[in-house]
């Protein structure tokens, strides 16, 4: 299983969405503060109607409970 990882305020239009791809989430090293999008698979990244997000907190990747995104 791989996780694709990508930084929210990438989020705007024209923009080539760009993944980092890491096998476990404690391998990838955040920003402090800054809110990422987190797929579990190739699949979920197509079908996924919520999108969890991340927050990096102390050199770690954060869930927030209280905030998630919703494609449509």
């Amino acid at each position: 299983m791989s996780y694709y990882i990508k930084p929210v305020d990438e989020l705007k239009p024209g923009r080539l969405a760009v993944y980092r791809v890491v096998k476990r989430l404690r391998d990838f090293k955040p920003e402090n503060g800054v809110e990422y999008m987190v797929f579990p698979s190739k699949k979920a990244m197509k079908t996924a109607f919520f999108i969890d997000l991340y927050c990096g907190k102390n050199g770690k990747l954060v869930k927030l409970k209280n905030k998630s995104m919703m494609r449509f």
